[in-house]
Parts: structure tokens; sequence; C-alpha cells
């Protein structure tokens, strides 16, 4: 009770951080909320801001107006008081945090890294006025927004990436690349795939400009995602290949794994199963042996996939039981990987006319479906069937 009545510091957090993002003073938009039919004072903003009070649903809405966010954006950063506990000490440097921060996003431990990467983006910005360049803030907040991503707060992720657009003269073109590129990932998370190879592409256009191979790799790759996705795995397959080309010596060997993974699913959709179930392994066991836990559940789905593909149920059941087992097995759960599991147990249980596990698993994807903003092949066709009526 004492914690609601002293507010969110969190929350105030944020609102300063979109309020300064978008240049407005208190009064400014004291004056802003005015002009929209509301009322926020000065003073009770800030008090918002210092974490003094909790706003009401309300003045959430209008705050929302302003700032040109979702209201769910607020409920998001709440939900975000799980990572108190990974905020690290005050005395460590922000080198030695973003070293921290990157090998627990590679090991899938995405609660705590962004606990991490908000510490970073916070000493940055209060540093704004002295020696810290606005790009090293825009790095740091690219980090955040990636990180929410994966977190599955799209919509507070998307927001953060475009408060770094909007500065965009102060940033530099490598840092605009990549901010294009996880904008392209939000898009492709909510389901817009005209968007997401849109913004690729720009991507993929000022990385050829600057002449910068790594990031064309990684924008080939994000081309290559959406056309996975998609179901066009022969052009998926070659824009993969041409990405690991470039990405080869250059980028970290978690996302060389990753897109590993990718093209051995790629292989087994064009039919070329045994050859795919191959490059598939030999990502996971790279993957295990380096903690790359949502890169494990990952391969373990893919191989499941494979597997009932082939007619072998059997060990697809033991595939999706054990990337079932690694997307429960740490400090995040990976939603969309125990969806997908479920999808597959639930389509091999309605093909093999076992009512029993039938019923399990599609009260299990209910459930799941409720906790998902993503949208995928698995979540479009459990969305069709429940829109059909047959879910009753």
């Amino acid at each position: 009770m004492e914690q609601e009545l002293r507010g969110s510091m969190r929350l105030g957090s944020y609102l300063r951080r979109l309020r300064v993002g978008y240049g407005l003073s208190l009064r400014r938009v004291e004056d802003k909320a005015k002009t929209g039919g509301g009322e926020i004072d000065n003073s009770q903003l800030s008090r918002y801001e210092r974490g003094k009070c909790y706003p009401s649903f309300d003045k959430l809405c209008l705050l929302a107006n302003i700032f040109n966010v979702p209201i769910q954006n607020f409920s998001d950063v709440l939900d975000l008081e799980r990572v108190a506990p990974f905020e690290p000490d005050a005395g460590a440097g922000v080198e030695q945090l973003k070293a921290d921060a990157n090998r627990d996003w590679e090991q899938g431990n995405f609660g705590r890294a962004y606990a991490v990467y908000e510490t970073i983006l916070t000493r940055l910005e209060e540093g704004l006025q002295g020696e810290v360049a606005y790009d090293q803030v825009a790095r740091a907040r690219f980090n955040v927004a990636r990180t929410l991503l994966r977190m599955g707060k799209i919509s507070l992720a998307e927001s953060e990436l475009r408060l770094i657009l909007r500065r965009h003269r102060d940033i530099t073109p490598e840092t605009t690349a990549l901010v294009l590129l996880v904008l392209a990932d939000a898009h492709d998370e909510k389901g817009d795939k005209y968007l997401a190879i849109l913004e690729a592409e720009k991507s993929l256009a000022i990385a050829r400009e600057i002449g910068h191979a790594e990031y064309q790799g990684y924008a080939l790759h994000r081309v290559a995602r959406t056309q996975f996705e998609q179901g066009d795995y022969a052009q998926a397959l070659e824009n993969f290949r041409a990405a690991r080309e470039l990405l080869e010596g250059k980028a970290t060997r978690h996302d060389l794994t990753l897109i590993r993974t990718t093209v051995g699913f790629c292989q087994v959709m064009l039919g070329k199963v045994d050859r795919g179930v191959r490059e598939l392994k030999e990502a996971l066991q790279t993957s295990s042996q380096d903690g790359f836990r949502r890169c494990s559940a990952t391969a373990l789905l893919y191989l499941g996939q494979a597997h009932q593909l082939k007619g072998e149920e059997r060990r697809a059941r033991d595939y999706f039981e054990e990337a079932e087992l690694m997307a429960h097995g740490g400090e995040e759960r990976y939603v969309d990987i125990l969806f997908q599991t479920a999808y597959h147990m639930w389509d091999m249980a309605r093909a093999a006319q076992n009512q029993v596990q039938e019923k399990v698993y599609f009260g299990r994807l209910k459930f799941l479906r409720s906790q998902l903003d993503r949208h995928f092949l698995e979540v479009e066709k459990f969305d069709q069937f429940i829109e059909l009526g047959k879910g009753r």
C-alpha cells in the first residue's frame, strides 16, 4: 500500500524520458494538456516524474495522447518493476555493464539484460550535458528497445526507437541503420510484413552507402527473416547465406549460430530435410555449449517440426518437449516458443484423433495466446480456428 501512495519511480522515469525526448518542458506539457481538453498541472506532472504519486487513468490517457504512445505502454512499464532485483551495483563502469548485459542478452536472460541496459541509459542521459555525445545515448536506448522487444513489449520498444529517430540529425548513419533494423523487427512482430521489409531495405541502403559490410549482413538477415516467416524459404535461404558470408568474422558467435538455425530450417522446408537436420543439430550443439538458451529452444522447435514433416511423430514429440522445457527453464519464459510447441503438439493430437491430448493442448494454447502480442504463422492459424467457431 505504501508503494501505491508514493507512486512508481519507474513510471516517473519513463514519463520524464518521454517528455525530454520530445523536448518539452513541464509547462509545455501543461499547455498541451489544456489544448487537448484536459488538465495536468506542471507541479503535478513533476510529482509523477519523481514517483511521488500515481497518475489517475484519465491522466494517463491524456499523457498518452500528448506523447503519442499507446496507453498499454504505461502498464508495460509498471510490469518492468520485476527487473528491480537485477539492477547492477552503482560502482560498475559503463563498459563492464555493457559486456555483462550483452552476455545476458545472448544467454536469453532478457529481464536481467534490460535492467543493466536501462542503468547504462540513465547514466548516459545524466551525463548528456557533459562529455557524452547523443549518439552514445541513442545506442544505449537502442539496446533497451531491442531487449523490450524480446520481452514481448512491442509498443514500448517501438516508442523508444521513434524517440531516437526524432533526433536523426544527432546520430550517425551506423546508429540509424541499427535502429531501423529493430524497428523492422517491431513491425514484423505486429504482423506488418510490408513495413518490416521497407525498414530493413532502408537500413540496407544506408549500410551500402557507408560501406559497412557487417550492417549490410544484419539488414539482409532481417529481410530474410521476414521472407522466412512469409514462407518464401528459397529467397530467405539465399539471403541468409549472403548475410552469413558478410557477417563471418564480424558478428558474434551467437548471431552466427542463430543464422545457422534458420538456414537449417529453410533447408528442411525446401525438402532437403536430412541436410537441414544436420545443420540444426550442429547449431543446437554450439548454442548448448555456449549457453544460448533461446537459440537452443529455437533449434529444438525446428528439429521437432522437421521430424513432424517426416512423419516421425515420436521423435518430433521428444524435440517439442525439450523445446518446451528449454523455453520454461530460466529467468525468462519464451511465450512464443511455448505457443509454437503447444500448437504442433495439438496439431499432432488432432491428426491422431487423440481427444484427451487435443483438449489439453488446446487449453494451453488459449492460455498462452492471451499473453502474446506477436503475430506469426501458428498464431494466425489458431486465431482462424477460433474465429471459425471450431474452438467452442
